[in-house]
């Protein structure tokens, strides 16, 4: 079983050839401004920009006042603070910018900052709505910018070795992909409860005076505030996509990646249902959905189980995730017996705790990437169209959620309702 620490010394002694700088000149830095200083920004992105000296972080951008405060305690030195996203690309110095605000601000920022001759560190998913991503590719090619969406397992050590395995051929036809979200699901009430602390959450009030509400919505339709609505964003239709855009597109894209899909799914279907709190406007707590691709189908469960991506082939089957993979033959006797060989189990992850940069880690990796491609001008390992491909699957499930449970199928320029 092969650790982390002497994987990772073989897997990054190529580093420097994908771009780990020394010490640049001022001059030969790249300038930039982070969108969106919350959780993600603060645990990761600051810190790994900050720590790569070929980055200089200098304006921060947030509706938030308490978070773009903490965020700019972070950075330190000389750095300019904004409420208004276009302030940022206003600024002529500006050469990259980090988007990380909630996902419907994603796809109007990234046109913007195209438009503002910006080169672009986003987040991932590209977006909640799928009429966006495709307009953001289209300003992405239009204006030539280079833009890495962030599904950094593209650029991790273990998913890459994770892959050879399947491009060894020793699976043989993979037929079938499972994706387990243990946290799928959108959370229940504080203390257990399916209400009390959580309907309160729930219960309009004023905005507080820290925070730009109107901002915060955007091109969103208004809704009054509530304090779920700015912390728990991510399970509103109207700002995110809830669990499978979030943590499913990660587990999602793992499978295009290894089985070569270049577009979105042809169909998804969900169920679903809310049985761990009462049903509103937030996405149901348990979720199942069926995508069919061209060769394969693949299946997202929120079950409570070990989250990572499993690939069903004929000859056998592979599971991975952050911490490594297993790989252990077909079972040809149904009771489970017989004369398979033992299973393959590789340990490599140890990613290093939020807050703490390194290059080897996936997040380091992947902004190494895009620091190549800045260079080069080529397009990142996951490309706007990367991304977008694999996040639109994502939202034709959760199309399907919102129209009771219809197939939805993609037509190669949209998705609709069968």
């Amino acid at each position: 079983m092969e650790n982390r620490r002497s994987f990772l010394k073989k897997a990054t002694m190529g580093l420097a050839a994908a771009g780990a700088p020394a010490a640049p000149a001022p001059s030969d830095q790249f300038v930039v401004g982070v969108i969106g200083t919350g959780t993600r920004a603060y645990a990761a992105l600051i810190p790994q920009f900050k720590f790569n000296p070929a980055f200089r972080i200098a304006a921060l951008c947030d509706v938030y006042k308490p978070n773009l405060e903490k965020a700019a305690a972070l950075v330190g030195g000389n750095v300019a603070t904004y409420g208004d996203y276009r302030r940022v690309l206003d600024r002529k110095d500006i050469d990259v910018v980090v988007i990380a605000t909630p996902d419907h601000w994603h796809c109007p920022m990234v046109i913007d900052a195209c438009q503002a001759g910006k080169d672009i560190y986003l987040e991932k998913p590209v977006s909640n709505d799928i009429d966006m991503c495709l307009k953001a590719i289209a300003a992405v090619r239009e204006h030539k910018r280079v833009v890495q969406v962030g599904l950094m397992q593209r650029s991790s050590a273990p998913f890459m070795e994770a892959y050879k395995e399947v491009k060894s051929g020793v699976l043989g036809k993979v037929r079938h992909v499972v994706l387990i979200n243990p946290g799928g699901s959108a959370p229940r009430g504080r203390q257990g409860t399916a209400g009390g602390a959580a309907r309160q959450d729930e219960e309009s009030t004023a905005p507080p005076p820290d925070l730009d509400w109107e901002m915060f919505q955007g091109p969103a339709p208004r809704r009054p505030y509530s304090p779920q609505r700015q912390r728990g964003w991510r399970n509103y239709w109207e700002y995110g996509g809830g669990p499978l855009a979030d943590w499913g597109v990660h587990l999602l894209d793992v499978a295009h990646w290894y089985l070569g899909v270049n577009e979105p799914a042809r169909t998804a279907a969900a169920v679903y249902g809310w049985y761990n709190r009462p049903q509103d406007d937030r996405f149901p707590d348990t979720t199942d959905v069926s995508w069919q691709y061209r060769d394969f189908v693949v299946n997202y469960s929120s079950r409570s189980d070990v989250l990572g991506t499993y690939f069903w082939g004929d000859d056998a089957v592979l599971f991975v995730n952050r911490y490594g993979y297993t790989l252990r033959p077909v079972t040809r006797n149904w009771r489970g017996g017989g004369k398979s060989a033992p299973e393959k189990r590789v340990d490599l992850h140890d990613e290093p705790p939020n807050g703490h940069a390194s290059f080897d880690s996936d997040c380091g990796r992947h902004i190494l990437n895009f620091l190549a491609c800045l260079r080069s001008r080529e397009r990142p390992v996951c490309d706007i169209e990367t991304g977008a491909w694999s996040t639109i699957p994502t939202l034709m499930a959760g199309l399907s959620i919102r129209h009771g449970g219809k197939t939805i199928a993609w037509n190669g320029n949209g998705a609709a309702p069968l």
